[in-house]
């Protein structure tokens, strides 16, 4: 059975099509639409996670309006050794600190989809474990999974995923986004795993359900991005796409635009007694609720502080200070998502939020909202514009706007179709559940080709390593490079931090005892297929042996723990071989200096 996921920046759907008949499984009884999943995630101090509207209920429930207290803990040391050419090496311990909010119960994330554009983004620490960015995605999938497969009562290992237009214009950091939610889908227990973009579902939506062939407009928004396609669909022929664009505008850009309007309630325009304008920076990490408790850090609640002794309006101080030290930036984020959506239906709405010295009574008209979403306008105008273009045609070429998305419900973006094609051009589909129909039909019709990406991850029908000898006789194990993961065999230090473009790769797990081991041929192995090997070794050393001093160094850095959560860091090392035998020296073998308390770690990444 081949699923259809709609993995979006706010909500998640999954769905079946089996050729005559579309069915969206339930996944979400206690939220409005029972058919889609809010894209959350609440993680509590005992790692226990939930996804959905109940994450939102829980961190409603037991994090908003208590107390921040930023704490000094530390949370490890580590060996520092510095060496020079003509001197012996010096080394010592550094301990490790972080400033931890004691008075959390647990932590919310939201967006999770948009963090796939930051190309130097691998993923947060929540307590005192690490999620790549994949982990925190398979999260969300699982739970997708799991109610598939009680809806269905079958195992369900095919799977046709959405995804953006573009992730960025980068083609490197579009190519990694992918591969990260492959790697997610890969954890989350699917086996086949093709993708799909979220206007080409739309598109494929329409064509089973019309017998006419028309020059099609999809315009998909949702809450992290616009999608533009413009295909001819309809009739015995299959989809024709003519051109996609997409815009790095969504959802969470009107809500920010809202919020910018409020930060008058929080202090921006005042000033100080040295006539010092409320700071820049303060104003730009109160557009998102994410960032506001950045804010109720030491030193920013210091300077918070001293500017609301001498301001011109201390009543927005205070205001601002009970909103980022009572960690309320969420609740007002759903007020304001709320009024936005009303404005949808009503040319005027209140936004009101009240707690405390917080004191929001703020009338919004449509006019109003629409002058603080301008530039917003302006970009969908000319992505508009472009995609047409793109696919050699005028306005008056298109037959039929589809419009989709949470966010295509705005006025504003109704009345710039209408201007562009016309009124009666423009349909609408179901808002939250036509791209996953659309991932289903897919699914269900077409085959789509693997992800470039497939070839890294072993399958029965993808073996990358064909044989794996040790000189000693302490063994080793195939594993998926993961946090969370042994490191060695016999051993208690785990993976902790790692690079996300590594997580889900094949790897071998070695014997902790052979670090000693001073053989040159230590480790043998073949490889099917040219692959990039990568080789973590301890970070303390003095020399490196010199099988491994012409690899090229990375500039990441692995971190493992161990039983006592003590972190050791190891630095990454990568050559490329091609197919082929090859053998790798042991951890102390000729030219190693000082001391290594641990084995290297081996990293597999097949090249295309």
């Amino acid at each position: 059975m081949r699923l259809g996921i709609d993995f979006g920046t706010t909500n998640s759907a999954v769905a079946f099509y089996d050729g005559e008949r579309l069915g969206t499984v339930r996944t979400s009884a206690a939220n409005e639409n029972p058919f889609v999943l809010p894209s959350l995630i609440y993680v509590d101090r005992e790692q226990n996670s939930t996804v959905g509207i109940e994450a939102a209920f829980a961190y409603l429930e037991h994090d908003t309006g208590r107390p921040v207290r930023w704490r000094r803990r530390v949370i490890g040391s580590a060996e520092i050794v510095v060496a020079g050419r003509d001197a012996d090496a010096i080394s010592y311990e550094q301990e490790l600190a972080a400033l931890v909010d004691v008075a959390a119960h647990g932590r919310l994330l939201q967006s999770v989809k948009t963090i796939l554009r930051n190309p130097d983004y691998e993923g947060t620490r929540i307590f005192d474990r690490f999620y790549t960015v994949d982990q925190l995605i398979c999260l969300l999938l699982v739970a997708l999974r799991d109610c598939a497969r009680a809806h269905f009562a079958a195992a369900c290992e095919d799977v046709v995923i959405g995804r953006p237009v573009r992730f960025s214009q980068d083609a490197r950091v579009d190519a990694r986004a992918e591969e990260i939610l492959y790697t997610a889908a890969l954890e989350a227990g699917f086996r086949d795993i093709r993708f799909a973009t979220e206007p080409l579902a739309v598109a494929w939506l329409h064509h089973v359900r019309s017998e006419k062939r028309e020059t099609c407009l999809v315009f998909d928004f949702g809450g992290g991005t616009l999608d533009l396609t413009v295909a001819r669909l309809g009739g015995r022929q299959a989809p024709e796409i003519l051109a996609s664009r997409g815009v790095l505008v969504g959802g969470d850009d009107l809500d920010r635009a809202i919020m910018r309007s409020l930060t008058r309630y929080f202090g921006r325009g005042v000033t100080d007694r040295e006539r010092r304008l409320f700071p820049s920076d303060w104003l730009e990490m109160l557009t998102s609720w994410q960032t506001m408790s950045d804010l109720s850090r030491p030193h920013n609640l210091e300077r918070i502080r001293e500017f609301q002794q001498t301001s011109s309006d201390p009543q927005a101080l205070k205001a601002l200070e009970a909103l980022v030290t009572r960690n309320l930036g969420y609740q007002l984020f759903r007020e304001i998502e709320g009024a936005k959506r009303r404005l949808s239906e009503e040319t005027e709405t209140e936004l009101v939020f009240e707690k405390g010295p917080i004191r929001i009574r703020e009338q919004i008209t449509r006019e109003r909202f629409e002058r603080m979403i301008a530039r917003e306008l302006a970009a969908v105008d000319e992505g508009l514009q472009q995609v047409v273009a793109d696919a050699g045609l005028q306005a008056s070429d298109v037959d039929v706007v589809l419009r989709t998305g949470g966010s295509s419900a705005v006025p504003a973006f109704v009345a710039l179709l209408e201007r562009r094609f016309g009124a009666q051009r423009l349909t609408e589909l179901e808002p939250l559940v036509s791209v996953v129909g659309g991932m289903a039909v897919i699914a269900g019709t077409q085959e789509r080709p693997l992800p470039a990406g497939a070839i890294r991850y072993e399958r029965p029908d993808n073996v990358l390593l064909a044989g794996v000898v040790t000189s000693s006789d302490a063994g080793h194990e195939r594993y998926a490079f993961r946090p969370g993961e042994a490191a060695y065999l016999q051993d208690s230090f785990a993976l902790d931090r790692m690079p996300a473009e590594l997580s889900g790769l094949p790897a071998l797990r070695l014997a902790a005892i052979d670090r000693d081991c001073d053989d040159e041929a230590y480790l043998q192995l073949c490889l099917t297929r040219r692959a990039r090997l990568y080789v973590g070794y301890d970070a303390g050393t003095v020399e490196l042996p010199r099988w491994l001093r012409d690899w090229q160094r990375e500039r990441h850095l692995l971190e493992l723990r161990d039983e006592w959560r003590s972190p050791r860091m190891l630095h990454l090392y990568s050559r490329v071989y091609e197919a082929g035998e090859l053998a790798l020296g042991g951890n102390r073998a000729r030219g190693h200096a000082g001391e290594t308390p641990v084995n290297y770690l081996v990293v597999i990444k097949a090249l295309d």
